[in-house]
């Protein structure tokens, strides 16, 4: 899983960057700080998106925001998703390793 924590402003255009890239995320607001400074970010989580696509992503975003920069994140994780029967779906989402272009 990967996560891209910035600045929260711009906002439809990170979020027409996202929809523009990726099938599937999760945008969560948050309050985060930087150089002593406190600042409203938000955390855009990827479950099955490659590291490339996520880099590109947040460099998009980054210039959009106008930052210097901004985070990524890769966590170690396995995602299971639960269908409507109770039926889990394992082993879709799986990643640890890292994919480039």
């Amino acid at each position: 899983m990967y996560r891209i924590l910035t600045e929260d402003k711009n906002r439809e255009s990170i979020f027409r960057i996202l929809d523009a890239a990726v099938e599937g995320y999760t945008v969560t607001p948050a309050i985060g700080s930087w150089k002593g400074q406190r600042e409203n970010s938000l955390a855009i989580d990827f479950i099955d998106t490659p590291e490339f696509t996520v880099v590109s992503i947040a460099e998009a975003i980054r210039k959009a925001n106008g930052q210097e920069s901004v985070l990524v994140i890769l966590f170690q994780s396995h995602a299971v998703f639960i269908n409507g029967d109770g039926e889990r779906i394992t082993n879709v989402y799986s990643r640890h390793e890292h994919r480039s272009a």
